[in-house]
This record gives structure tokens, sequence and C-alpha cells, in this order.
């Protein structure tokens, strides 16, 4: 378990929020996973996080994962969505999965029931970017009145909860919908 506590200052210094972060690590004899727990604090009276694409909770995946790389990787979303079709939809989880060394591989991120605006929308493209938004909103719906900005006044805060799975082998033999399900019963 890591736990780390974190300002966000200003360019001038002062704090704008406080973020209180929990990693637990775990694994088993097929998988390794990270559970994270983020809660951010507005510290000033008025804190904005805008509506973007870019920002949240991401990752890159290892250069031969990629679908444009044409050689196996996939993307595939709680939905059955697949590769370019799973980008900017709001699914439960998004597994990203591939041949690494000779061997196939992925990597799945969950998103709790729990966690601010879940189902959360998932910037997931096929040369591997791999993120999941909640503020995206705009972006992801294509229409110009979509806002996904969040406002929080002193004090008030919301939560972000992910499970990265590494996994062997496709979402399927990994049993990434039952470790959802799993996941989605603790709280």
């Amino acid at each position: 378990v890591i736990r780390t506590r974190n300002a966000w200052k200003a360019p001038n210094g002062d704090v704008l929020c406080e973020d209180d972060r929990t990693m637990v690590f775990g694994a088993d004899a097929a998988t390794r996973w990270i559970d994270f727990r983020i809660t951010v604090k507005a510290i000033q009276d008025r804190v904005v996080f805008g509506d973007t694409k870019e920002g949240s909770f991401g990752v890159r995946v290892a250069s031969s994962l990629p679908v444009d790389e044409k050689a196996g990787g996939k993307i595939v979303n709680s939905d059955g969505l697949t590769n370019g079709q799973a980008w900017g939809k709001q699914a439960a989880w998004v597994d990203y999965a591939g041949p690494v060394d000779g061997q196939r591989v992925g990597i799945a991120i969950l998103n709790h029931p729990q966690s601010l605006r879940y189902p959360t929308y998932w910037h997931v493209r096929e040369y591997g970017l791999f993120a999941a938004n909640p503020f995206g909103v705009h972006d992801f719906l294509g229409k110009a009145d979509a806002d996904g900005s969040l406002e929080l006044k002193a004090g008030e805060s919301f939560s972000l909860y992910y499970r990265v799975i590494l996994h062997g082998d496709d979402y399927q033999a990994a049993q990434i919908a039952d470790a959802f399900d799993r996941y989605a019963r603790e709280s």
C-alpha cells in the first residue's frame, strides 16, 4: 500500500486543492493489479475542472500493443465495442491487449461504480493512448452544449476509483468481466 497527500498549487504558490491517493497492489497466479483511490478536495472558494478530453487517469501501452501496429493489438470495452469504436464511449471497463516479446498480454482499467460520473468516458486510441476521463464530455459527445466541467466550492470533493489489471492472453481468458463484477461489489 502506498498512500500520499498532495497539494495542488497555483503558480503563485496558493494551494487550490488537496488530494489523498491510495494505491493497493495485489497479485494472484495469473494477474497483477493496482487499485487507485483518489479523493480531490477544494481548498479555495471556487475550483473548476474544465472540460477536456486530454485529462484524468491514463497510461501508454507497450509499443507493440497499439492496434495501429497491425501486430494483433485489440481494444475492447465492457459493451463489446472494439478498437476505434470504443473511443469517447462510456463503459465500466476497457481492455487493451496484444503481443509483447512473443506473448499475448493485456492491461485492463476498471472504473468502480462509486467513482465520479460512473461509467466514465474513455479516451482510448489505436496508437496506444489509454485513459479514463470523466471530464471530456464536450469532445466525446460532439455536442456544442455538452460540458463536462466540474466546479467545487471550498471543502467539496470528488473521488475516482480505478483498478488496473495486468494480465496474460486476452480479456476473455483473463475474465475481465468477472473481475469487474467482483470489483464493483467492493466498497
